[in-house]
């Protein structure tokens, strides 16, 4: 069995390294041309931006990649532990407890090269993929500007740029609206040398609708620091260094003075392309045979949240398992892939909506209140979230008594919200 996989990506990588195990020929064909050393490219224009590697991703990864943890760290990834981040939310910095989790900081360039070359599948660079063969129904092979790569199985792995919808249209297979939510953010990312005191991972979350601005800041390889500032509904950071500094100081943070003797390494870069979006291939009676997408092509997170890299795992994961590729067999694997992402979508995508439509109150709102108030005061409760958001916990694991009794204890908190100074910064 030959299969090729479109998109030479972090989630087309992935796709690639367990298709080894069962099939004859692995083929990835990516647009870009590659480099054998870290580089930001063309097709990854988030990748001058941080990147937040979950604990779980990076469990998966190592399960996929032996040693890849410390090949990351020898080549100058930082590891901490999860609860280390200094982090602030609206009412005040988390609460700060070992968790015995590791926690990878590295720039997404790093990442990607390293798990490229331990992928053993063919990797060709510099193809521009136009559309795909189909033959009675069934998808064939690839098609590209220099000629056709005959396929039993293609996996589209091309993230957000995806044409698949249009290329099915071609051949009569009509796909569903792409749910879209969009919170208006945009990032504003500089590099500068890391001062040697600074956490490795230190935030100011955004919060709707009275705190449209925030930063997220991590140590990377190299002895670097890479600063992203973040702006919802349209409060975008801008290019120009004036202004960018201006934004970092009008934040509650006080990063522009952790930053004071920091030397800027990179001009500023922005990225707006953050709008949350799933194609529900799932729903697609007459989806044909020999073709599946995986990725961001099916279910793309707003970056903020950093899921993307550990769902692409996950989904990765399920071509263990799957070893029917007929029209009936990709119906099903499209089902699994909508199931294995449902729960991160539903947490991303409603966190976005605050931003956009009124938000939720009544027993949810006080709830998720009281959350914001115990993640602050109660290290117990701090662990317990970190491990749901970093998906080495059910979030069933928040809704039980032993929970409840303890944010019980923490009344409604009625301290004004907007632009007021954090107070000084824990280290």
């Amino acid at each position: 069995m030959k299969a090729v996989v479109m998109g030479g990506g972090i989630a087309g990588l992935l796709a690639a390294r367990v298709l080894t195990e069962t099939c004859d020929e692995v083929v990835v064909l990516e647009r870009d041309e590659l480099s054998e050393e870290p580089e930001y490219r063309a097709g990854v224009p988030q990748g001058r931006h941080t990147h937040g590697l979950l604990v779980r991703g990076g469990e998966l990864l190592e399960e996929l990649f032996p040693g890849l943890r410390d090949e990351l760290v020898a080549e100058g990834a930082v590891l901490a532990d999860a609860g280390d981040m200094r982090i602030l939310n609206p009412l005040g910095w988390l609460a700060k407890t070992p968790l015995g989790l590791p926690l990878l900081s590295l720039s997404r360039p790093l990442l990607e090269t390293c798990i490229r070359r331990r992928v053993t599948a063919e990797i060709v660079d510099g193809v521009h993929v136009t559309g795909l063969s189909f033959r009675d129904g069934v998808v064939d092979g690839v098609l590209t500007r220099d000629g056709r790569v005959d396929a039993d199985l293609v996996v589209d792995a091309t993230g957000r740029s995806s044409k698949l919808p249009v290329w099915l249209a071609t051949a009569g297979i009509t796909t569903p609206e792409p749910e879209v939510v969009d919170s208006g953010t945009g990032y504003a990312t500089r590099i500068y040398t890391a001062p040697e005191d600074f956490p490795v991972v230190y935030a100011e979350s955004l919060s709707a609708p009275d705190l449209p601005r925030g930063v997220a800041a991590m140590r990377v390889e190299g002895d670097r620091l890479m600063v992203t500032a973040q702006g919802a509904i349209g409060d975008h950071p801008p290019r120009d260094l004036d202004g960018y500094q201006e934004f970092l100081d009008s934040l509650r943070v006080p990063i522009s003075e952790m930053l004071a003797d920091a030397e800027p390494l990179t001009p500023v870069y922005l990225f707006a392309r953050t709008a949350s979006r799933r194609n529900a291939f799932e729903a697609v009676e007459n989806w044909p045979g020999g073709l599946v997408a995986v990725g961001d092509a099916v279910c793309a997170f707003n970056p903020v949240y950093g899921q993307g890299i550990t769902v692409a795992a996950m989904e990765a994961l399920l071509f263990r398992q799957h070893r029917d590729f007929s029209a009936k067999g990709c119906r099903a694997f499209q089902r699994k892939i909508a199931k294995t992402s449902k729960g991160s979508w539903a947490m991303s995508s409603n966190a976005d909506r605050s931003w956009v439509g009124p938000r939720r109150g009544g027993l949810l709102g006080w709830y998720l209140k009281k959350w914001q108030v115990g993640i602050v005061h109660d290290p117990d409760l701090f662990s317990r979230f970190v491990r749901v958001v970093h998906m080495v916990a059910s979030p069933a694991s928040l809704l039980n008594p032993v929970v409840f009794r303890r944010l019980a204890k923490y009344s409604r908190q009625d301290q004004p919200r907007g632009r007021r100074p954090a107070g000084s910064s824990p280290r």
